[in-house]
């Protein structure tokens, strides 16, 4: 009798990691986290779960894999704009880093404090443009569950604070402060896209909800309803970066002594 060959050695492999990771990113997109099945996965790339066991040990390595795709694609992105001075990333210009211009005076020309000022705002830049494609990937870049996504964006968030010379604690508060800011707002704002009504299309719900404030009452929420035609006309980018901004002046200011 031949002897019995390895199943791992002999198994045919259908599907590539690369496939498989951007048919489940795409699944996520669609779904959210609960809506991923290795099954189910398996089923829209035409294929059996051999394929897929043979380059994951199941969800949760999936999920990962797809987290540091994107995680990595934001890293990289910024630090594109840093070296080449674009606004794309590395060969895919869905990778682009907005660049709403900077809305505050930094107060200071000091080449090392504007570098790290100025690289701190890319990077809250490109991972919330990556957070607005994928509504599902804030909830894995967290600090509290210790998801290596995390703290890879902590690091590079963090290298810069040194750079600035502001103290271990400044740069701890710092840190977490623009990590939380980034992932909470793209949290609200997926979150926002939720329960929209998909038949309204975005100047509709924006009326919706400018409406609504208008009928609130007058003396109870005076201050709502000013801000009612300022929310029409927002933007969810703008938006966004006007909080990162007072964050990044908030830490320049530390780093000049002005706290």
């Amino acid at each position: 009798m031949a002897p019995a060959r390895s199943t791992r050695s002999t198994r045919r492999v259908t599907h590539s990691r690369e496939q498989i990771v951007e048919t489940a990113t795409a699944i996520l997109d669609a779904e959210g986290i609960k809506g991923l099945t290795l099954r189910g996965l398996a089923a829209e790339l035409g294929g059996g779960l051999g394929s897929i066991y043979w380059h994951v040990a199941g969800k949760e390595e999936l999920v990962g894999l797809a987290c540091d795709e994107l995680v990595g694609r934001a890293l990289a992105a910024a630090e594109s704009v840093g070296s080449a001075g674009t606004g794309e990333g590395p060969g895919d210009a869905r990778d682009d880093v907005p660049s709403p211009p900077l809305e505050v005076d930094l107060g200071t020309t000091d080449p090392t404090v504007v570098a790290a000022a100025t690289q701190l705002r890319r990077i809250a830049l490109a991972l919330f443009a990556q957070m607005d494609r994928h509504p599902w990937l804030p909830g894995q870049v967290e600090l509290s569950g210790g998801q290596p996504n995390g703290l890879r964006v902590w690091e590079h968030m963090g290298r810069p604070l040194a750079a600035m010379g502001l103290t271990p604690r400044q740069q701890f508060h710092g840190s977490t402060a623009l990590l939380g800011y980034v992932v909470g707002v793209a949290t609200q704002m997926s979150s926002q896209d939720a329960i929209v009504d998909p038949a309204l299309d975005a100047d509709e719900q924006l009326d919706l909800v400018v409406s609504r404030w208008q009928d609130l009452d007058a003396t109870e929420f005076r201050w709502i309803r000013s801000m009612a035609e300022e929310f029409r006309r927002h933007e969810d980018l703008e938006q966004f970066a006007a909080g990162l901004d007072l964050l990044v002046l908030g830490l320049v200011r530390q780093a000049l002594g002005e706290d």
